[in-house]
This record gives structure tokens, C-alpha cells and sequence, in this order.
């Protein structure tokens, strides 16, 4: 770690996260998943579609070029079809935040050890090890009471109750963004 890193962070962290706290980090990570996958851009564009919609309808209603039963039999057709849309965007995000993540759940339960060092994180179990480089890591954020460190598909968790006090949680956060920046810089 850099020389601005408290020592105190070089030592291993050792936790266990509730069932509760593994629930909510999987869900978590499954939401972020999600609109990872571009899921943004399709729940914005039906309503971008919907308004250009609207205006060109209106447009050609007010001139005069499309008889205005039309124009309103389309409008509420349009709306009706962004109103699906919408409902089936929703129904996806929320089937992205709480379904399908049994295998996260279990992935994220367990005894842990965390020791950070110079260029990321590593996390055994005693299902196996897993390596978090700050180069490939994007994000590190205090939730709630929960730490994470976003890389790849599921993101290292640690929770704050495994710090001594809540202000050296904060600080190991500042730590990884930190270092996240720095080796990030340093990719090619």
C-alpha cells in the first residue's frame, strides 16, 4: 500500500456475515448486475420513444395532416404499450434484485479472511481463496453497515463491524478508493 495507507490495514480482517447482511449484499450485487447489462438503457428508451412519439403525433394532429380520432386512438395505444414496457422493465429489475441469487447468498456466507496488501485484496474461505485487484476494481462504498469493493460480476464484501470503531471503516474505504485510483492510473 502506499505510504498514505494506515499500517493498521496490512493486518488480515477475519468475519463472519449474517444471513441478513449476505441477503442484502447479494441483492445488491444482483440490482448492480443488472443495470450493469445495460438494463438502463432499455428502461429509458421506451420512454425517450414515447415522447417523440407524442410530439410527432401532436405535431402532425395540429397541422392538420392526421385527423385528430387518430391521432388520439394512437396516443393511447402508445400509451398503453409504454405502460407494459414500463411494467415489464420493473418486473425484470425486481426479479434481478431478489431472485436468482441463492448461488451469491451462499458465495458471500461463510468465515472470511481479508488481507489487503500493495495491489488488491484477497478473501479466503473455506470454500477457496479469491483475488480482488485494484486495477480491476472499479468502486469501493460504505452501504449501510457494509463495505464493498466492485470488481467483475460479484464484488468483495466486508462488513464495517470488523473494523475497531465506524470512523476506521470510513478510512479503509478512503484507502481503497484511493488505491483504486492510483492503479488505475497506472494501467495502460
Amino acid at each position: 500500500m502506499n505510504e498514505a495507507a494506515p499500517d493498521r490495514f496490512a493486518e488480515p480482517l477475519a468475519f463472519e456475515l449474517s444471513d441478513e447482511e449476505a441477503r442484502i449484499a447479494a441483492a445488491r450485487a444482483g440490482f448492480r448486475n443488472a443495470l450493469r447489462r445495460r438494463f438502463s438503457l432499455r428502461h429509458v428508451a421506451p420512454l425517450a420513444a414515447f415522447v417523440l412519439l407524442m410530439a410527432f403525433v401532436a405535431i402532425l394532429a395540429l397541422t392538420g395532416l392526421l385527423p385528430r380520432r387518430l391521432a388520439e386512438g394512437l396516443l393511447i395505444v402508445a400509451a398503453i404499450i409504454f405502460m407494459i414496457s414500463r411494467m415489464a422493465a420493473h418486473w425484470h429489475l425486481r426479479r434481478a434484485q431478489s431472485g436468482g441469487n441463492a448461488d451469491l447468498v451462499a458465495q458471500f456466507t461463510g468465515l472470511t479472511k481479508v488481507t489487503p496488501d500493495a495491489s488488491g485484496l484477497s478473501l479466503e474461505k473455506a470454500s477457496g481463496a479469491r483475488r480482488f485487484d485494484y486495477c480491476a476494481c472499479s468502486e469501493a462504498e460504505l452501504t449501510g453497515a457494509l463495505i464493498y469493493l466492485w470488481c467483475d460480476d460479484a464484488p468483495a464484501v466486508i462488513p464495517a463491524r470488523a473494523f475497531a470503531s465506524e470512523r476506521d471503516a470510513e478510512q479503509f474505504v478512503v484507502m481503497l478508493r484511493a488505491e483504486i485510483r492510483r492503479n488505475g492510473a497506472e494501467r495502460p
